[in-house]
């Protein structure tokens, strides 16, 4: 019974983790999909936008994708909401940028990013990108668009 117990509460304080909301001001854009941005207490911290993949540095549209999301959050403050944390210590994030409600879903939408379905199975990322793809916006105008978990 004590090991239920305790396995509970484990759980619940895992997912208090992962649901974690804050604001930060974000200070780098990495690409088109990562940033930087320092919280309340000035700690510098690295994200990983939830939910896409956006091209590689070499990759095409990888300069527009990564000054898109300049565009958007540079400079601001967003807040983040926390899913999880990556192998390279970052933390997977969902943002909101002003009146932008998911930047995530913004850069889908504009043919900015794939929807990285081996880590997300959200029914509107898919449904934004397959949008986006019938609409011949962004990266999906390349008559041979490279996915970058391919190309890498």
């Amino acid at each position: 019974m004590k090991k239920w117990i305790v396995l509970f509460v484990l759980l619940c304080f895992a997912t208090l983790l992962q649901a974690q909301q804050f604001k930060v001001k974000v200070t780098g854009i990495t690409d088109g999909d990562t940033f930087t941005a320092i919280n309340r207490d000035k700690l510098q911290i690295r994200f990983r936008m939830y939910g896409i993949d956006a091209p590689e540095r070499k990759q095409a549209f990888s300069s527009v994708s990564t000054q898109k999301l300049k565009d958007m959050i540079h400079g601001k403050k967003v807040t983040v909401t926390v899913h999880s944390r990556d192998p390279w210590g970052r933390y997977v994030v969902t943002v909101r940028a002003g009146r932008v409600k998911d930047v995530s879903a913004e850069m889908l939408r504009l043919g900015l990013a794939w929807h990285y379905k081996k880590y997300d199975d959200t029914p509107r990322y898919a449904q934004l990108e397959e949008e986006a793809r019938k609409q011949c916006v962004g990266l999906w105008t390349d008559p041979n668009p490279i996915a970058p978990w391919d190309f890498r």
